[in-house]
């Protein structure tokens, strides 16, 4: 397991596994603290020949998946409006 980093308010480190040919799943583990309130997740991606590569994904990954996470407003409530242009 990789050193622990910071983002936005999550914490996430590289959970990158060996597979059984030799090959390298990216994985990835989040944890988020809001509101009193804990989470985590488990992204596990595609596979890779090079170590190094697999852990610069999952790290990437990590952040896409918290910046598409803060943008969803969970008290929004549904509507029917589309945005002005």
């Amino acid at each position: 397991m990789s050193q622990p980093h910071t983002y936005k308010g999550y914490a996430f480190s590289d959970e990158t596994t060996t597979t059984e040919d030799g090959k390298f799943r990216a994985r990835v583990r989040i944890l988020g603290l809001h509101g009193g309130r804990r989470s985590q997740r488990f992204i596990d991606l595609e596979t890779f020949v090079n170590e190094s590569d697999a852990q610069r994904r999952a790290l990437t990954a990590a952040r896409s998946w918290i910046d598409a996470e803060e943008s969803h407003d969970k008290l929004a409530l549904p509507s029917s409006f589309a945005p002005l242009p």
